[in-house]
């Protein structure tokens, strides 16, 4: 069979590479059909792999995960190094794991990081999480900040427990829009619909049956929202885009 001259084959070691992650996604994917027994390798390295690491096109060493590895010098340097001094951490692959790690990362064995405890370390390197929006972001007191739950990233290094609490400012978002508010208080807020958006329904009841208060209230409510001095009831935030 003959190609056309305008296609071209790819060359061997493209093939090659192609093939080599082929066969990591098959035994990431099914490692007991691949090896025939159950591994001890935790799930969480094996997915941490196939999210972050695998889907790159050059394979970083640093982002395989803390559930890959198993730190051997860890404790010596933790108790010898200074707060905020640059430490390299020594260790070795979990059993089983080693062989979903890219080629060219098993050989290494170390990895720079700080010497800080996990809730000392930088915002970008933890991700937080708040399903209950007991504050008000528009409070002076103490209702404005919340205690959230945090978690370093897989791959950072850290001391002590990688999950934390946290005191943070309030901020949190239900869906109500600013420039909707403002539209519905122009256009029907003699009837109420601006405060009847905003969760406001008994304000927004009394709106409708004084037909906006004569126009007054409906003119104060555009003057209001238009600033932001009345926002969700819910006390969530504006979404302004």
């Amino acid at each position: 069979m003959q190609c056309g001259k305008s296609g071209s084959l790819p060359s061997s070691s493209t093939r090659g590479k192609d093939e080599e992650k082929v066969w990591y996604w098959i035994l990431l994917s099914f490692p007991l059909l691949a090896l025939g027994s159950e591994l001890t390798c935790p799930k969480d390295c094996k997915n941490n792999l196939i999210q972050n690491v695998y889907p790159s096109n050059s394979s970083n060493c640093d982002r395989i995960p803390m559930s890959c590895l198993r730190l051997t010098n860890s404790q010596t340097v933790y108790q010898t190094c200074h707060y905020g001094q640059n430490v390299t951490l020594q260790y070795e692959y979990v059993e089983d794991c080693d062989q979903y790690i890219p080629k060219e990362c098993r050989s290494v064995n170390k990895r720079k990081s700080l010497c800080k405890f996990c809730f000392q370390m930088k915002e970008d390197t933890y991700t937080c999480k708040n399903d209950k929006h007991d504050c008000n972001p528009k409070s002076s007191g103490p209702e404005r900040f919340t205690v959230v739950s945090c978690e370093v990233k897989p791959e950072v290094f850290c001391n002590g427990k990688r999950v934390f609490k946290r005191q943070v400012e309030c901020s949190f978002v239900t869906g109500k829009k600013w420039g909707l508010a403002v539209v519905l208080s122009v256009t029907l807020g003699g009837f109420g619909a601006d405060r009847f958006y905003l969760g406001y329904w008994r304000e927004g009841l009394g709106k409708l049956f004084s037909f906006g208060g004569f126009g007054v209230w409906t003119i104060v409510d555009i003057v209001l929202i238009s600033i932001g001095y009345v926002g969700p009831a819910d006390h969530s935030l504006y979404i302004y885009s």
